[in-house]
């Protein structure tokens, strides 16, 4: 090849065309889901899993001084996708798209062709996973475009383990002075499993799920009191009842606090068994 390939700048389209036209390039086992998805109050430039079945969010800029930008904005809508795992699961199966096992913790990657001081400061403390990928592009007049990626910072191999948990424990949310609700959590929990042999139960960081085919209840677990969100059809003034849009969840509709184990009685079965019966 006589002729050296040159390097030549390009627009935000055709750099996320030329990403997602084989994203094995930027890292193996990454799964295409979808692109342009509107997600809070932004749009998502891709939305892919990797081989781990974590949520990436892959953003993309072109300027040189839009990293800062980038990174607020992919921290916004890896907000999003932690608090809505059931708008996840229910996007993913739409696409036809079913996971080995439960989406894990969203992570993100920034695409730019340059990343401030400013940037790389506080990517080492946010606390999602987070790679930020330098990008030159060349092209050849036989060969067509192709990017070349340098990593700045990936916090995969620069934080140290155990900083952050790859898989979390039901245990993990009763450790010292939250022991005393596990009884609590002990009876809501049989009594959830026996509304059917397909409930599932398991930890994220900042909540317990009990899932069927989306997320029927999410667990808070508090060193004084369990809150309990679910999702219930149609009005309900029941005592104990409370409003659950503020939770930041797009299905939870109503929440419960329970102090004792006695207080997960008639009224809370039932409600947790509305809630099953809706996912």
């Amino acid at each position: 090849m006589t002729e050296r390939p040159k390097r030549i700048e390009i627009g935000e389209r055709e750099l996320q065309a030329l990403v997602e036209n084989d994203l094995s390039q930027l890292e193996p086992d990454l799964m295409f889901v979808d692109h342009y998805l509107p997600v809070g109050t932004g749009i998502i430039d891709t939305l892919a899993l990797d081989g781990a079945n974590n949520p990436v969010v892959i953003e993309y800029k072109t300027d040189d001084d839009a990293d800062e930008d980038a990174l607020v904005q992919s921290l916004s809508y890896a907000s999003w996708i932690d608090g809505n795992p059931d708008s996840l699961s229910t996007f993913l199966t739409k696409k036809k798209i079913t996971p080995s096992g439960s989406p894990g913790d969203v992570r993100i990657i920034l695409i730019t062709p340059k990343y401030s001081e400013r940037t790389l400061h506080a990517a080492q403390m946010i606390e999602p996973h987070i790679r930020l990928a330098k990008y030159i592009c060349f092209e050849h007049s036989s060969m067509g475009k192709w990017l070349h990626f340098e990593d700045l910072f990936d916090s995969r191999k620069t934080r140290a383990a155990p900083a952050r948990m790859a898989v979390y424990k039901i245990e993990d949310h009763f450790e010292g002075n939250y022991a005393r609700m596990q009884p609590i959590f002990d009876r809501l929990e049989s009594e959830a499993r026996k509304l059917g042999t397909d409930v599932k139960v398991y930890a994220k960081k900042y909540y317990i799920a009990f899932q069927r085919n989306y997320i029927f209840g999410v667990v808070h677990v508090f060193v004084n009191k369990i809150e309990v969100g679910v999702v219930l059809e149609g009005s309900h003034e029941e005592e104990g009842l409370q409003d659950a849009s503020d939770w930041g969840w797009s299905r939870l509709t109503h929440c419960f606090v329970l102090a004792q184990e006695k207080d997960v009685d008639d009224r809370i079965v039932q409600w947790l068994k509305e809630s099953y019966k809706s996912s």
